[in-house]
């Protein structure tokens, strides 16, 4: 669980409505508050209605509509956005390759590791926070 005081927020962008609500439900159990969206195009939406922008990205790769690459390029491309820190989730091989590539914060490989998540997802936070 985390510590008292602001409650960390993350934003959830994954196509798969089963791996979105489970992620969403784990990360809500240790505290986060948590939006999500089903695609790159979604969460640019979410991103731009925020009342607080997240502390973290946990982003898939492969996408409708707008896929994970194109979503991080638009994040980058606006400053309020840019320095919110992104962590890959992916069932792909080449995922730490592509994850460089974006130049994200972090790597979930699929299927999802609830503990190895919420480590990666803690340490982030903690290294990002101001």
């Amino acid at each position: 669980m985390i510590a008292a005081g602001k409650q960390p927020r993350i934003l959830v962008v994954e196509d798969d409505h089963d791996i979105r609500e489970s992620v969403v439900e784990v990360l809500e159990d240790e505290g986060y508050g948590v939006d999500s969206a089903g695609d790159g195009r979604e969460a640019l939406r979410v991103l731009s209605e925020a009342h607080e922008k997240p502390d973290l990205i946990l982003l898939d790769l492969m996408m409708p509509n707008m896929n994970g690459f194109e979503f991080r390029e638009q994040q980058l491309k606006n400053a309020e956005h840019a320095t919110i820190p992104v962590a890959v989730l992916t069932a792909d091989g080449q995922a730490g390759a592509k994850a460089a590539q974006l130049r994200a914060d972090g790597l979930v490989r699929k299927p999802v590791k609830i503990q190895p998540l919420l480590e990666m997802v803690a340490r982030l936070i903690a290294e990002h926070a101001p």
